[in-house]
C-alpha cells in the first residue's frame, strides 16, 4: 500500500520567530519528498527531522521542487538546497517547478556560487548533476505528473507577484497547498473535498493595530482568519493545517479559536518538523 506523509519543514513567515523556520513542506509518497518552496533553514529541518527517526529519506532525496512564488521567505533556502544535499551525496539534480523569474533566480545562484562548486568538486565524489537545478514554468492546470503523485497549480492572488497554490493528487489522497494568496474566486471548487488543506493566514481580530500600510498590503495579498473559515466551510477538507501564520502578538490557541468560531472542522495550527500521514 502506498505512504503518503506530510511533513511541516517550515511553518513560519518574513519575521523571523524562535522556533520557526520560513515557508517549506515535504509531501512525501513512497519515501520521494516532493517540496513545496524553500525557505531559510528547510534543509536543515530535513536534517532534524532524518535524525530524529521521524522521516526514512535525507536531504539527498530532495529533487522534486514546487515554488509558490519568488518572495525571499520561499525561496532564500535555495542555495542551500542545491549545494548542501549536493555534498551529502545526491547525484540528481533538482527539477523545479514555478513561476517567472524561477530560472533567472537559480541562474543567478548558479553564478554566484561557482567558486563553491569548482573548489568542492575536486575533492567530491558525486556528479556534477547533483547540484544542477532545471526550472520549469507553470501554468494554471496539469504542471507534474509521475507514478506516485499528479500536480495542478492554480493562479494565486499574492499582489502583483505571479504566484501558484499546488493540489497534489495521491493514492492516498489529495493536499493542497494555498501558497500565500487572497481568497481568489476558483480555488473553493478547485480545493473541494480535498483530504489536507494547508492555507497560509493572518489573524482578522489583529488586523486594525497593524500600521494602515501594512493593512492595506495584507488585505490585497493574504488571507484572513474569517476569509479562511469561510473557505474552509465551502472546501470541506478532511483536515485543514495552517501555517505562514501571522500571529501579530496571538498564541496559536487564540488564533484557532478565531477559525473555529466560524468553522467547525478539524483545524490544526502547525508547526516546524510536524508530520500527518494520510
Amino acid at each position: 500500500m502506498s505512504r503518503a506523509l506530510i511533513v511541516i519543514l517550515g511553518s513560519g513567515s518574513p519575521n523571523a520567530e524562535a522556533g520557526r523556520v520560513s515557508s517549506g513542506i515535504a509531501i512525501a509518497v513512497d519515501d520521494q519528498p516532493y517540496l513545496i518552496d524553500c525557505g531559510h533553514g528547510v534543509v536543515q529541518r530535513v536534517v532534524e527531522a532524518h535524525a530524529a527517526g521521524l522521516i526514512a529519506w535525507d536531504s539527498a532525496a530532495l529533487n522534486r521542487l514546487f515554488i509558490t512564488h519568488i518572495h525571499a521567505d520561499h525561496t532564500v533556502g535555495l542555495p542551500d538546497l542545491l549545494y548542501t544535499p549536493w555534498i551529502h551525496g545526491r547525484s540528481d539534480g533538482i527539477m523545479a517547478y514555478g513561476p517567472a523569474g524561477l530560472n533567472d533566480m537559480a541562474r543567478h545562484i548558479q553564478a554566484a556560487y561557482a567558486e563553491n562548486v569548482r573548489e568542492h568538486s575536486k575533492a567530491h565524489p558525486s556528479t556534477e548533476a547533483g547540484y544542477q537545478i532545471r526550472a520549469h514554468p507553470v501554468s494554471a492546470g496539469l504542471c507534474y505528473q509521475d507514478e506516485r503523485v499528479t500536480v495542478h497549480a492554480l493562479a494565486a492572488d499574492h499582489g502583483d507577484l505571479e504566484a501558484f497554490s499546488y493540489k497534489f493528487s495521491t493514492a492516498r489522497g489529495t493536499i493542497v497547498v494555498s501558497g500565500d494568496t487572497k481568497p481568489v474566486p476558483d480555488f473553493a471548487d478547485w480545493a473541494r473535498g480535498c483530504d489536507v488543506l494547508i492555507h497560509e493566514v493572518y489573524s482578522a481580530a489583529q488586523f486594525s493595530a497593524r500600521p494602515p500600510a501594512w493593512q492595506d498590503y495584507h488585505s490585497r495579498a493574504h488571507t484572513s482568519t474569517q476569509e479562511l473559515a469561510a473557505l474552509a466551510n465551502l472546501i470541506r477538507p478532511g483536515r485543514l493545517l495552517l501555517y505562514h501564520q501571522l500571529f501579530w502578538g496571538q498564541t496559536p490557541e487564540e488564533l484557532l479559536a478565531e477559525i473555529k468560531s466560524e468553522y467547525d472542522g478539524e483545524v490544526i495550527s502547525a508547526n516546524d518538523l510536524d508530520c500527518f500521514e494520510l
